[in-house]
């Protein structure tokens, strides 16, 4: 009874940053992210997967717009709610491996992480991994100390759900695999056959993906292959150091140093080398990525579950009481700056430019799509297309009469995204279509359409030095045996 007050001011504050993070959303307004519209438009058709991901991200997308409808902050919702979720699982993480103060502190870190305030503002497959990571490793905590089935059975379920989530969900039961080589008495953990169960339920809930995956040629695999682009770069200890730099604005400078400062504490418990566990794996195993290949700054983000974890619980520990204020300062400021990126500027009269502003890549879409309205107002009949699916996604969803399946035609049988997979042009029943590109002319377009007409140019002024532009052209008569 004595832990409830600490919930109850956790949900409180969760409740707070949740209002805020909407209130944001809607005022600024933040439009969606070119890969959310992407998204959204797998939601059109759910399924057991996608060119690129597992199917959970375009699930959410597609149960938050049946009850909210196609508003974008309704398609963006999942994330917000998936990470205040997330922040209380880290209290109840805490509070059972060791106090509840050091799950009030687990949370207050977490969700406050750059990252977490970040990814808040759209939806992403890190916002439903990072849930079931926290969910998985609850119910395995709870499973370990009663072995009651239930508990099993709730972390092979949530495990299921975090690898139709993201791949690299299957770090987190590897963890508990190494698990023993930092605390040798964890290995009961391995000798007991429920522990295997769980691990065989979450692979039967991937089965189906897989079996999609088999019907697609493993795409999705393929894709992940080439954006790591490790047959490509070689060595860099460059790129390594800057991914490994990049870390303190992912979970907070301030935090990583002290999450850093930890690992030499001694006579660690048993809890806290379960979360190292699951923490250091993962941003070494990423980082060695990132010196191979490629890695982006967030593909170690399950790690920071396990790290929140730590720092709120050696922050209880200390006598000082000052570090945790400082610590949610810093990362408060962060959120704040970011979110407030453009008013800031404006109060200190400083222009934004493009290699200035960290909103640049949504900025503008809806005013530039609906320039082209009247063309597609005055050829309804005729099919969305593009040569990327950037286009695609931005035309799909800002054109009033929306349309998630515009087919895609970027002059090769390269498969490069979710359109070319499923809606190629070569493979639409249309004849005509609306053509609308960044970088193609009519001399190109000739190339594979007999009938080429340029319908209008646009331009939108987003900066001083960057201007958005593509053409609209009518084209018929595709040219499919010249492909």
């Amino acid at each position: 009874m004595r832990q409830t007050p600490n919930f109850v001011i956790v949900f409180a504050i969760i409740l707070i940053i949740f209002g805020y993070r909407e209130w944001v959303t809607l005022s600024l307004p933040v439009t969606l992210f070119y890969d959310e519209a992407y998204y959204l438009s797998w939601a059109s058709t759910p399924d057991w997967g996608y060119y690129s991901k597992p199917p959970m991200v375009a699930w959410l997308i597609a149960l938050t717009t049946y009850l909210f409808g196609m508003a974008e902050w309704a398609v963006k919702l999942a994330a917000p709610l998936l990470y205040c979720g997330t922040g209380l699982l880290l209290y109840l993480i805490n509070q059972k491996l060791f106090s509840a103060k050091a799950g009030l502190m687990a949370t207050l870190i977490f969700i406050t992480m750059p990252l977490v305030s970040l990814n808040s503002l759209f939806i992403t497959t890190d916002a439903p991994q990072l849930f079931f990571w926290a969910l998985c490793c609850y119910a395995f905590i709870r499973a370990e100390q009663s072995n009651l089935w239930r508990w099993w059975l709730l972390a092979g379920m949530a495990g299921g759900a975090g690898l139709l989530s993201k791949y690299t969900f299957i770090l987190l039961p590897v963890a508990f695999l190494l698990l023993p080589l930092f605390y040798r008495p964890a290995i009961k953990v391995l000798q007991n056959p429920r522990f295997w169960l769980a691990c065989l339920i979450a692979l039967i809930c991937l089965l189906p993906n897989l079996w999609w995956n088999y019907q697609h040629d493993f795409i999705s695999f393929q894709h992940t292959q080439e954006i790591s682009k490790q047959t490509e770069n070689g060595i860099s200890i460059t790129r390594m150091g800057e991914f490994l730099a990049l870390q303190l604005l992912v979970f907070g400078p301030l935090t990583l140093i002290l999450l850093v400062k930890f690992i030499f504490r001694k006579n660690k418990t048993y809890g806290e080398h379960l979360l190292w566990a699951l923490c250091w794996p993962t941003i070494l195993l990423i980082a060695v990525q990132a010196l191979t290949g490629r890695a982006n700054m967030n593909w170690a983000a399950a790690a920071y579950v396990a790290a929140s974890l730590l720092v709120g619980y050696q922050l209880s520990l200390l006598k000082q009481k000052f570090w945790m204020p400082i610590v949610l300062l810093v990362n408060i400021i962060l959120m704040v700056a970011f979110y407030h990126y453009e008013s800031i500027n404006k109060q200190l009269d400083i222009e934004l430019t493009a290699s200035t502003d960290p909103y640049k890549r949504i900025k503008g879409w809806p005013d530039f799509v609906q320039q082209f309205q009247p063309w597609f107002d005055q050829y309804p009949n005729h099919k969305l297309a593009a040569d990327s699916r950037k286009l695609l996604a931005y035309f799909g969803y800002y054109l009033n009469k929306r349309d998630f399946q515009g087919v895609a035609f970027d002059g090769t049988k390269h498969i490069a995204g979710h359109y070319e997979l499923k809606y190629p042009l070569a493979n639409s029943p249309k004849q005509k279509f609306l053509f609308v590109t960044e970088d193609w002319d009519e001399i190109k377009l000739k190339t594979y359409f007999a009938n080429v007409t340029l319908l209008t140019e646009q331009q939108l002024p987003v900066y001083k030095n960057f201007t958005r532009t593509a053409r609209l052209y009518q084209v018929s008569g595709f040219k499919n045996h010249e492909q």
